[in-house]
C-alpha cells in the first residue's frame, strides 16, 4: 500500500462538487448518520462552495462508507462499501420550493421515493431531469420515465429492459420517456440515442491515476453541458473530458477542473 487518502464520495454529491467546482450554483440533498463520517460531509462538499442545506443528519444512524483499492497500474478500482438501511431521504425531508426553483435535477436514484418526488416536483416546474442510473430496484423504471436524460453505466439499460442487444437496449429504454438514452463504456467513452440516431464518443487518452467518481463527474460534465445549452454530439464530448481530467490524480474529487481548465483540455486536444 503506497498512499491512503481519505475524502469524499457519493455518486450525486462528487457531481455537486464537480458542477460547482465549474462555477454553477449548486445544491446537494442526501442523507448522513451523526457519525464521524456523517461529520465530515458537510465541509467536503462546502469546500468547493456547494450548498449543503438539504443534507439531513439521521439521529443515531451510521453513515454510508467506502474503502477503495486502487490499481497502481490504470488506476482501476475495487470498492468495499457499507450503509446503514436507515440512513435514507425520504420525501418528506425535501426542500419542495428550492426543487421547484431548480434548472437541473440530477439524481443517481438511491433513495428512491425521495427520487421519484423531486423528479415529479422539478418536472412540473419545467427544468431539466437527469438520471446517473446504475442499479435497477422497484420503481426504477418510473424514475426513468420521468427523466429527460438517463445515462447508464454499461449495462443498465439491458438490465432494464431485458434486452440483449445494446442498442435495442437503449431503444426500449428511449421508449419509457427519456430524450436522451445513453450508456457509459469506461475508457471507449460513452454512446447516447436522441431521436433514434446513436451519438457516441471516444474516451479521451489521459494516463488514468484512479478512477474513482470518474462516473460521477461524467454526469457532472453532462449536466453542465445542458445548462450550457450544448447538444448532445458535444454534451458527450464535455462529459468525457470532465472524466478524464478527474482520473489523473489519486481521489475522487482531487482533479475536478474549473472551467477554465476543461475548455482548455477540450481545446488542446481539437488542435
Amino acid at each position: 500500500m503506497r498512499q491512503i487518502i481519505n475524502s469524499g464520495g457519493g455518486q450525486a454529491a462528487t457531481a455537486a462538487c464537480a458542477l460547482a467546482r465549474l462555477g454553477h450554483r449548486v445544491s446537494y440533498a442526501g442523507a448522513v448518520g451523526d457519525d464521524q463520517a456523517g461529520r465530515l460531509a458537510e465541509p467536503r462538499m462546502a469546500r468547493f462552495g456547494v450548498d449543503t442545506d438539504g443534507l439531513v443528519v439521521k439521529p443515531g444512524v451510521q453513515s454510508q462508507e467506502a474503502f477503495i483499492l486502487v490499481e497502481q497500474e490504470g488506476g482501476e478500482r475495487t470498492i468495499i462499501w457499507t450503509r446503514d438501511d436507515a440512513c435514507t431521504l425520504e420525501p418528506g425531508d425535501l426542500d419542495r420550493a428550492r426543487l421547484a426553483s431548480c434548472r437541473l435535477l440530477h439524481l443517481d436514484g438511491h433513495f428512491m421515493g425521495a427520487s421519484l418526488e423531486a423528479a415529479r416536483i422539478a418536472r412540473a416546474a419545467g427544468a431539466v431531469v437527469t438520471l446517473d442510473a446504475e442499479k435497477v430496484r422497484d420503481g426504477t423504471a418510473e424514475l426513468v420515465g420521468l427523466c429527460h436524460v438517463v445515462m447508464g453505466e454499461r449495462d443498465f439499460a439491458q438490465r432494464l429492459t431485458g434486452k440483449h442487444d445494446p442498442l435495442e437496449a437503449l431503444s426500449a429504454m428511449a421508449a419509457m420517456g427519456p430524450l436522451w438514452a445513453g450508456r457509459t463504456v469506461g475508457a471507449q467513452g460513452a454512446q447516447m440515442l436522441v431521436q433514434g440516431e446513436l451519438v457516441s464518443h471516444p474516451g479521451y487518452a489521459v494516463q488514468a491515476k484512479d478512477t474513482t467518481g470518474a462516473g460521477d463527474v461524467f454526469h457532472a460534465g453532462m449536466a453542465h453541458a445542458i445548462l450550457e445549452g450544448q447538444g448532445p454530439r458535444q454534451a458527450l464530448a464535455t462529459a468525457c473530458a470532465l472524466a478524464a481530467i478527474s482520473v489523473t490524480a489519486m481521489g475522487g474529487r482531487t482533479a475536478l477542473p474549473t472551467r477554465r481548465e476543461l475548455d482548455a483540455f477540450i481545446s488542446d486536444r481539437r488542435a
